[in-house]
């Protein structure tokens, strides 16, 4: 990129998860690397996480696609900062978003996705995908495949950027620290779950097949990282299963990779994904990991080579991952060294960095030229 760009992302979310803190790290790694780069938000839990990372923020009232206000905060905003590049993140933002961008000016407007979702066909999503956007950036192959499945979608507009994660070794020391600070005894299995609280990330099937482990290790604990809409219904399944004494619900955790980096075990439940950030956290502290076959997970991980694959929806293949893992130190460490290696050597933050700024520079081309013609 031969030019310093403007770029506005939008994240507005209501709580801190996977996707937020993709954009964070893509929006801090840019403006490192001399971008001027904001994020509009609408709700506070996200933008002050984002302003704790040292990150700019503009607040719009964008609670839904019928929304007048929100459409016209928006294109005050785009018309105030005239951005070359305008990431739009979650769905309720490709709509009001690419409309407000087109009405204030011509931007590259680039929509990510990073859940595998097929797209409904209808005049919204094919005005998103269609006229109002010139990128859709998504983080793995599964997720491009599924999408292109709607045949009215341009597959030149669609770039697999795979998502990165900090390569910082984590002390030991911070991360014993970091489990004790948040209540767990020294000396006891630990099993860690983190992500949205939400139906996607299958927290309840670890809930399930966390009991099953107890019955062979009755000292372990379950630690949940994340919050979401679902903590209530979490906790009635770990009381219906009897293990809410050993389940500890953590909320936001501003260091992640601290935990992780000492528990016994990651496990990633999840019933749909694109590329689980947490899974890329795991790997980059060399976590032992089990992890369910959906979606990224086989082009992160392979089975038995950095870690075990599960089924999906699945508690009793899921509780014998974990015991095989707690069972057998060896195989486990071996497992974790593989799942570093493997990190170090494709989740880079500047390899990410470097594919986001060339399809950036790729569709900016490409709008120059439609302008000339």
């Amino acid at each position: 990129m031969t030019r310093p760009l403007r770029v506005l992302v939008g994240v507005t979310s209501k709580s801190w998860g996977g996707n937020e803190k993709w954009a964070a790290v893509a929006g801090a790694g840019l403006a490192e690397r001399g971008h001027d780069v904001k994020f509009f938000c609408s709700y506070d839990p996200v933008s002050r996480e984002l302003e704790r990372r040292g990150l700019k923020t503009r607040r719009v009232q964008l609670w839904g696609d019928l929304n007048p206000l929100g459409f016209t905060s928006l294109v005050r905003l785009f018309r105030a900062e005239r951005p070359d590049v305008v990431l739009l993140t979650k769905q309720r933002e490709y709509w009001l978003g690419g409309l407000a961008a087109r009405l204030s000016g011509r931007p590259l407007v680039a929509l990510r996705m990073g859940l595998r979702r097929r797209i409904r066909d209808d005049f919204k999503r094919r005005a998103s995908f269609g006229r109002l956007s010139d990128l859709v950036i998504v983080n793995a192959e599964a997720v491009r495949e599924t999408l292109l499945e709607a045949r009215w979608l341009d597959p030149e507009k669609v770039r697999v950027v795979l998502n990165s994660v900090s390569l910082d070794p984590v002390p030991q020391a911070d991360g014993r620290a970091a489990l004790a600070e948040l209540g767990l005894p020294r000396g006891v299995p630990v099993v860690c779950g983190a992500g949205r609280l939400t139906r996607q990330k299958g927290l309840d099937v670890l809930i399930r097949a966390f009991a099953i482990v107890r019955g062979e290790f009755p000292d372990a604990r379950l630690l949940i990282l994340g919050e979401g809409g679902q903590r209530g219904a979490l906790e009635e399944t770990a009381r219906d299963a009897r293990v809410e004494d050993a389940v500890t619900f953590a909320g936001h955790v501003p260091d992640v990779r601290a935990a992780l980096s000492s528990v016994d075990v990651y496990a990633l439940s999840s019933r749909n994904e694109g590329m689980a950030n947490t899974l890329l956290e795991a790997m980059s502290v060399g976590a032992p990991i089990v992890a369910t076959d959906v979606s990224g997970t086989g082009e992160a991980v392979e089975d038995c080579r950095d870690a075990l694959v599960v089924p999906p929806e699945d508690p009793a293949a899921l509780a014998d991952g974990i015991a095989r893992l707690l069972r057998d130190p060896e195989l486990a460490g071996r497992l974790g060294s593989a799942a570093l290696e493997t990190s170090s050597e494709r989740f880079g933050r500047g390899r990410m960095l470097d594919e986001l700024l060339a399809v950036f520079e790729e569709g900016l081309e490409r709008i120059g030229r439609s302008r000339r013609e």
